[in-house]
């Protein structure tokens, strides 16, 4: 499955190297990320939450994983898995931006299927079939397609490439200011 999807571009590698140590960075980038969300009220718990962090998720010594913490829509929210791998001159990340939630994936999955099935039957059904009902079926497939699966594809990579950049311009400033603001 991890193949398909980065052939479909919906898990992109991010590599980053920053000019500080290793303990440095991972002392820097705890103060900006907030433990993982574990309430089953999803969203409505933050309200009441006393971090602020930009970030949620969990920063270990050399293995981080993070999810930015947004009021919008989640279903196409980003998450950050990678390794801090210490080098001479500072460190380097290498990480994996996955854009394809299982929200996504099951609506999509699920088209996929349902029109699998229909066009089985369709063909099954006998001689009532033509040709032109299966040209109209096709084109009602792609053009359905292009709304249920397209649209939502689009918008899953415009928030990757929308998060690849935030998340670089984000850890070069926690960096440069590591205290919270």
């Amino acid at each position: 499955m991890k193949r398909v999807l980065r052939r479909l571009r919906l898990i992109t590698p991010f590599t980053l190297e920053l000019p500080v140590g290793q303990e440095e960075f991972v002392q820097r980038l705890r103060q900006h990320v907030a433990p993982p969300n574990t309430n089953p009220f999803g969203r409505l718990g933050r309200i009441f939450s006393p971090t602020v962090a930009p970030y949620s998720g969990v920063v270990q010594r050399d293995y981080f994983r993070l999810k930015p913490r947004t009021e919008g829509n989640q279903a196409f929210i980003p998450s950050i898995e990678g390794h801090i791998v210490p080098l001479a001159s500072g460190t380097r990340l290498e990480a994996e931006l996955r854009g394809a939630s299982g929200f996504f994936l099951f609506f999509a999955l699920f088209y996929l299927v349902f029109w699998v099935f229909a066009l089985t039957s369709l063909l099954m059904q006998g001689s009532d079939t033509t040709m032109s009902t299966i040209f109209f079926i096709l084109f009602a497939m792609l053009l359905q397609g292009g709304f249920m699966v397209g649209i939502p594809y689009a918008s899953a990579r415009r928030h990757m490439q929308k998060a690849a950049y935030e998340l670089e311009r984000d850890l070069f400033y926690f960096v440069q200011r590591p205290e919270r603001v």
